[in-house]
């Protein structure tokens, strides 16, 4: 048997994955599996592998459909840099029960329109559902003081604020009067209303006024947890699956010439080992360990590969001019001086009164003008 070395088999852009599987197959046809060292990933032995890296880019960090809004009586199931899946448990809130009897007085069908403020503070907007909403009034877009909410643009009903539109639900507002004379209102979205509430029911002590509530991941990626006054943002970064050398295929593998072009011979599209025509050449030193490092891929073929964190991508740069879209300094505008990759965080330099101010913000907070 030959000793067995790293080789490197091109094939056509876009076509890796088509030709792995291809080779996977033949190598297990043919028995010649003790030929080639194997390689452990996610559990499963494979012989060929196509680098790729993980790329965590701006466009991932931005996006409303993976950032969630956990009020802090939410139990909290995920941490900063935590991987999860579509589907993975984000919070709960327990459901909830009244602590003595009480007469259901009123409920109000309400649509409940929350805008937040570019400090993260909400603004929250209750309007009858017979009234209806304007179209363009949905989560995401960005709002200004006088925009009506209804669509006769009644004048009761007028946002007063810049900010983005977070929340467009429906609600239920009961009116619950207790035993000792007092009142109490509540807003409790539709979704989690016990069936069967209406007005005029006596509920007992202990009675669930509202359902459990769970948060769902939307999305799979790298959880970033942040703390604000009265809640914290979860945010999902989408984490993109790059190829390291578009076109390549790589196995370490102890074949003699004749097997290696046995092994090749009559795979769809253009497939060859890199080297001469009639000589495959190995890849050794520093460029196959480049790929693996790159890859996160460790040559002992017992262990699991290491964990390794997405490559956070910048899409700025120094001396670019960008819109500040967050916290006290939102709508300036000003010139990047410095980008901390791994805080995640750049130095922007704002004109204020005349005068130009460092401002450090993290990614998420500017935007390309």
């Amino acid at each position: 048997m030959q000793r067995k070395k790293w080789y490197a088999i091109q094939t056509y852009a876009g076509s890796e994955l088509r030709v792995k599987r291809q080779l996977e197959e033949r190598v297990r046809k043919l028995g010649w599996e003790g030929h080639f060292e194997p390689i452990r990933t996610n559990g499963e032995v494979e012989y060929f592998f196509v680098p790729v890296e993980e790329v965590i880019t701006s466009r991932s960090r931005r996006g409303r459909s993976s950032e969630y809004w956990i009020p802090y009586e939410y139990d909290l199931f995920v941490k900063t840099n935590e991987r999860v899946v579509r589907g993975d448990l984000i919070a709960r809130r327990a459901p909830r029960h009244l602590e003595q009897p009480a007469l259901v007085e009123k409920v109000e069908p309400l649509w409940r329109v929350v805008v937040e403020l570019t400090n993260r503070a909400e603004v929250e907007y209750l309007v009858p559902q017979e009234k209806g909403l304007r179209r363009d009034i949905r989560v995401g877009e960005r709002v200004r003081p006088g925009i009506p909410i209804t669509p006769d643009a009644d004048e009761r009903y007028l946002i007063d604020v810049k900010g983005q539109i977070v929340a467009r639900e429906r609600v239920r507002r009961l009116t619950l009067r207790y035993d000792d004379g007092s009142q109490q209102r509540r807003i409790i979205p539709e979704v989690y209303l016990p069936a069967r509430l209406r007005e005029g029911q006596r509920l007992p002590a202990g009675a669930e006024i509202e359902r459990e509530h769970k948060i769902y991941s939307r999305a799979t990626g790298l959880v970033k947890v942040k703390e604000y006054k009265d809640k914290r943002v979860v945010t999902v970064q989408r984490i993109e699956k790059r190829r390291l050398i578009p076109g390549y295929v790589f196995a370490k593998m102890g074949l003699d010439e004749e097997q290696m072009f046995e092994l090749l011979r009559g795979l769809e599209g253009s497939v060859r080992f890199v080297g001469s025509r009639s000589r495959p050449i190995p890849i050794e030193g520093k460029e196959m360990a480049f790929i693996q490092r790159k890859a996160g891929l460790e040559e002992v073929p017992t262990a699991e590969p290491k964990a390794k964190a997405p490559k956070v991508e910048v899409e700025f740069e120094v001396g670019e001019v960008v819109q500040i879209v967050e916290g006290p300094f939102a709508d300036f505008t000003g010139e990047i001086k410095e980008i901390d990759k791994e805080a995640e965080e750049v130095v922007v330099s704002v004109k204020i009164f005349g005068r130009e101010t460092p401002v450090r913000l993290g990614f998420d907070a500017i935007e390309r003008i």
